[in-house]
This record gives C-alpha cells, sequence and structure tokens, in this order.
C-alpha cells in the first residue's frame, strides 16, 4: 500500500513554473546540501524554493510565481504524507486518532522550525527588510515554511523516494525526542499557568491581521500578559498562531518584564 501511495506522489516531469532568481554559485549552498544529505542537479530550483515572498516586488510578480510559496504547498503535502505513513509503520497499536495528534505535532511550525534551524537554514533564505524584523524577534514560521518548500523542490527533483531520505535524516531520527518533550505540546497551557501563577491573570490574544485566501490563510496574532506583548505569532489557523505566539511568550517570560512595566 505505502508502495502504491508513493507511486502517486511521483511527479510529472512537467517543470516547475521557472522562477526569475539570480544565479549563486553552488559552493554557498554546499553547507546546506551536506546537511540534508541530498544535492541539487538544478540550482535555480533551490533558490526559487528559499526565495521568501517579502523579497519579490509585487509588481513584477503580482501571482508571486517567483517565490516559494507554491512549492511550500507542494512540501507540506508530501511532509505530511510521508510522517503519517512513518508513525503508522512504527507505532503499530496505537489509535488513528493518537497517530492523528502526534502527526499534528510533527508536521507543526514549531518542529519543522527547529528542524530548519537545526541545518542552519535561515542563512540561506532570502528576505525582504520587511522580513528582518520577524528574524530578529525569534519568529521561526519563515524557517518552517522554507523547509517545506525546500523538500517539495527536492521532490520535484527526484520524487518522494528523494524527501524520504533527507527526512530518515534530518526528522525522524528525532520523532520519539519530540513526542516525549513535554515542552512541545501545548504552549498556551504553559504560558497560562505561569502567568496566574504569578497573580498576572488569564493572556489575551488580540487578532492582528488576517491574510491571504480561504484554502490558504495567514493569522497574525499577539499575545499580552498584564498589559505586556510578549509575542507575536503566525500560523495557518488561528488556533497555530496562538499556540506560536505562546512558545515566543514562554521564552521571553522573565518577572523583569513585569517589574519594568509596573516601575513606569
Amino acid at each position: 500500500m505505502i508502495s502504491k501511495l508513493k507511486a502517486f506522489f511521483t511527479p510529472d516531469p512537467t517543470p516547475e513554473v521557472k522562477a526569475t532568481v539570480p544565479v549563486v554559485s553552488d559552493s554557498k549552498f554546499a553547507p546546506l546540501e551536506t546537511a540534508l544529505g541530498y544535492t541539487f542537479t538544478d540550482q535555480k530550483l533551490l533558490i526559487h524554493a528559499l526565495t521568501h515572498k517579502s523579497s519579490v516586488k509585487p509588481e513584477q510578480d503580482p501571482n508571486g510565481l517567483t517565490s516559494n510559496e507554491r512549492l511550500e504547498f507542494l512540501g507540506d503535502s508530501v511532509i505530511n504524507f510521508l510522517v503519517t505513513a512513518e508513525l503508522y509503520r512504527r507505532f503499530e497499536d496505537h489509535s488513528e486518532g493518537r497517530l492523528a495528534k502526534m502527526k499534528s505535532l510533527l508536521v507543526s511550525r514549531k518542529i519543522l522550525g527547529v528542524v530548519a534551524n537545526r541545518i542552519e537554514l535561515s542563512k540561506y533564505i532570502v528576505r525582504g527588510r520587511s522580513e528582518k524584523k520577524n528574524k530578529r524577534e525569534g519568529g521561526n514560521s519563515i524557517e518552517s515554511n522554507a523547509i517545506e518548500s525546500v523538500l517539495g523542490a527536492i521532490y520535484l527533483e527526484n520524487g518522494v523516494d528523494a524527501v524520504e531520505s533527507v527526512l530518515k535524516k534530518i526528522l525522524f531520527p528525532s520523532i520519539d525526542y519530540f513526542l516525549n518533550d513535554v515542552e512541545n505540546r501545548n504552549y498556551k497551557s504553559r504560558i497560562l499557568e505561569m502567568a496566574q501563577k504569578d497573580g498576572h491573570g488569564i493572556p489575551r490574544y488580540p487578532m492582528i491581521s488576517e491574510e491571504g485566501p480561504d484554502h490558504d490563510k495567514r493569522f497574525t496574532i499577539s499575545i499580552e500578559i498584564a498589559g505586556v506583548r510578549l509575542g507575536v505569532g503566525t500560523g495557518k489557523n488561528k488556533k497555530e498562531a496562538e499556540q506560536d505566539a505562546a512558545r515566543i511568550a514562554v521564552q521571553k517570560y522573565p518577572e523583569t518584564v513585569f517589574e519594568k512595566k509596573s516601575e513606569e
């Protein structure tokens, strides 16, 4: 059955829309390719996968075809399939519901962001000025999306087996660690416990923006505790964006933040 599904996911020879991107020497990507365990035949395809939409001028490319969003869309589906297949094989006594929760964690932006950071993907991403603040504040949405687009590019070039080979190197060996790490489970619960323990009440999650078509929404939500904004998260739905904001808040929580606020 798995082999039949892989066959279904085998790409057509029709090439991806060619992106108008600068040519970069192969040597720049050698460390990244070593970390992935995969060498691109088409370096332009890799560059396309690393090109964030913020670096693309809307007037020159109104449909965003030269950014990595289409590759991200493709990579997301391939990763979901391969992680699902791996969990199905690995945990024979787990119910569908339990497997679904495990898969949801492993393909989450948080975990993919960790994987992206391990291979230092961030240093290769082509960003626009508007995203430099996001990078400084520790958001990992661009990195997690980029890992999806890179794997989407690998799928286009060499098929699902090539992507599976990469995942066996960068994700699958850490599955047990990620599943057993309590910190990965629910950041909203953790920050709620921390805030209430210190008498700061219940965190608020104000909506900042909602963008994109219905099939590909992007939500941006902040988290506020005792009137102090501790983070801004993004996600494909409100729940994911709130979890991302809570993740950042957990990292920034130290009591000094609130002490400074009370002294103002």
